[in-house]
């Protein structure tokens, strides 16, 4: 067959996510798909998180989406820990964190859904193909190699299939032995079992109603369970128990033991009738060793997306949200390589790799913290937070913030933006979080805005690196510098280290952030360095503060 600029290897969400999102911002792209299954397809992980609305307006599948039909979802609601009271996320909350003159013009972020998978599933491929991808729908049986390089796929009916880049998406499948390459996480060795219910119920204080439903996550002496309907007539429900800890039941009746041995499923199932999901299916489905990240998410021609390149566990449902922000960054990458012929393919994939991975293990964190405190809600979100200062959650935030922020997807999606930048010609990075809280609506004991006299100094040592970063909206990645702080803990001399992008004209100034200088000297010194004139002094002075006080937000430097 015809070869091709990119070539990705499964239809699923991750898949048509990146062709969707890379043809519409460079529509002269060649672009197949080749998908093993006839569609629609069974598959599980049927309920979203909020942030995942953004990514499918930019690949313009949120109409479709939103007039599907499925049951909207507000958020969630939790029955865990030692208090047997639950307690409840919303995804509004989120939006206390936005400026007030932050609009989201793509799309609403107050609720999502809970999807019906082979139709949510259908509807991302169909867009992809509306927007110009060429949809083939037989698998690759091998890999094509060329001096190191995978150049294409030989496909189920012995067809080759050239590209320049070709991308896994074939999920948990994996391809050509590509699970040899995950490593399995040693702590999070769950089993999930799950079944589908008709004549199911709703209780408000558990998961709200059919017109503003949450899905239910409960704990009990088997594990925990989730509950959520993918249609108005059907719920999920899934048990999930470690694998050393599972009796050794056949899944069926372990399953409804487990639901028996929870007071409120009992109660929301009391009149429900477990079914197939499509005729021939079994009751009760199982999945295990599904915790892990790949080791080679990149190599010469050849980048893993979604489940391929890894995946946590399902108690916070972020699975498919995981999977198409991935594929959003390694869109916006692809087009980069594409228009850009001195772009160098590891630079890039490189950069996408490391934030596929960070990504990952902070979830992955939080994950363990579930597991292992199965105490306080406010222990966890005090968790939340801890791992999202690292990303920059402003001063405002509080526990359950935080909290929120991983559980909607908010801190995942680790957006950069421009602000114009006539000095240096490019743009000027800031954390998401501090685009999105407004500085006048600080609370009481939140730091004061920093002034020109101000003496800053790092508080533990630096690395700077070259890395890539996606710019919100405009599809493609730019050169930015990766600074690295590592701190001190309180835990036995560990050090956190947290990471921010900054442009690269700013590298000289974390030279001279050893308390000595204060913010109009570092802007001189900046000015005096890159030779710009005196009249932009004032921008530089703005830009150098944003910086610093982006770097106090998150405690790595101090005021002398």
């Amino acid at each position: 067959m015809d070869p091709v600029d990119v070539l990705i290897l499964g239809g699923g969400p991750a898949g048509a996510t990146l062709a969707a999102i890379l043809l519409r911002h460079r529509p002269q792209t060649r672009v197949r798909i080749l998908e093993r299954d006839a569609f629609p397809r069974f598959h599980v992980g049927e309920t979203l998180v909020a942030e995942i609305n953004l990514v499918l307006a930019e690949m313009g599948a949120y109409d479709a989406v939103a007039a599907a039909g499925f049951v909207r979802k507000y958020g969630a609601t939790f029955r865990w820990g030692v208090g047997q009271e639950p307690w409840h996320l919303s995804f509004a909350t989120m939006d206390e964190m936005r400026a007030p003159g932050d609009r989201l013009d793509s799309a609403q972020t107050e609720y999502t859904w809970h999807v019906d998978r082979p139709v949510y599933d259908q509807l991302l491929l169909d867009c992809a193909r509306k927007q110009g991808a060429d949809v083939v729908h037989c698998g690759a049986r091998s890999l094509l190699r060329e001096d190191g390089r995978v150049v294409g796929a030989v496909d189920r009916e012995g067809r080759t299939h050239r590209a320049r880049f070709v991308i896994d998406a074939t999920g948990q499948t994996g391809l050509e032995g590509s699970a040899g390459d995950r490593v399995m996480d040693p702590q999070l060795r769950n089993v999930a079992y799950w079944g589908y219910y008709k004549g199911f119920a709703f209780e408000e204080t558990l998961n709200g109603s059919m017109d503003r439903s949450r899905a239910f996550i409960v704990a009990h002496p088997a594990g925990w369970s989730w509950y959520f309907p993918i249609r108005p007539d059907l719920v999920s429900v899934g048990v999930v128990t470690h694998a050393d800890d599972r009796p050794r039941l056949p899944p069926e009746a372990l399953f409804h033991a487990a639901i028996d041995g929870c007071p409120e499923l009992k109660r929301l199932l009391a009149d429900a009738t477990v079914v197939p999901y499509a005729p021939g299916s079994p009751l009760v489905h199982v999945i295990r060793d599904y915790s892990y990240i790949s080791t080679s998410i990149h190599t010469p021609g050849l980048t893993r997306v979604g489940d391929a390149a890894g995946f946590v566990d399902p108690i916070l449902s972020v699975g498919c949200f995981l999977g198409q922000s991935g594929a959003r960054h390694l869109a916006y990458g692809l087009r980069s390589l594409l228009d850009e012929a001195a772009l160098a393919e590891a630079g890039v994939m490189g950069a996408y790799a490391d934030h596929i991975v960070e990504t990952l293990r902070a979830f992955r964190e939080l994950t363990w913290f579930f597991y292992r405190f199965n105490e306080r809600p406010d222990a966890w979100w005090a968790q939340a937070r801890s791992l999202v200062t690292g990303a920059g959650l402003p001063a405002r935030a509080t526990d359950r913030h935080a909290f929120a922020a991983f559980a909607s997807g908010f801190a995942g999606r680790r957006s950069v933006f421009r602000e114009p930048n006539g000095v240096f010609g490019e743009p000027f990075f800031a954390d998401a979080f501090r685009r999105l809280v407004d500085p006048d609506g600080a609370p009481a004991g939140a730091h004061p805005r920093l002034v020109r006299t101000d003496r800053p100094a790092l508080v533990g040592p630096v690395t700077l690196k070259p890395s890539y970063v996606p710019v919100d909206g405009e599809g493609r990645v730019i050169l930015a510098l990766r600074v690295e702080v590592a701190t001190p803990t309180a835990d036995e001399g560990d050090t956190l280290v947290r990471r921010l992008f900054v442009p690269l004209s700013l590298a000289p100034v974390f030279d001279w952030l050893d308390g000595t200088r204060d913010l109009a000297a570092l802007s001189r010194r900046l000015r005096n360095h890159l030779g710009v004139a005196p009249e932009h002094e004032p921008a530089l002075v703005r830009h150098v503060r944003g910086v610093v006080e982006s770097l106090y937000d998150r405690g790595l430097v101090e005021m002398r």
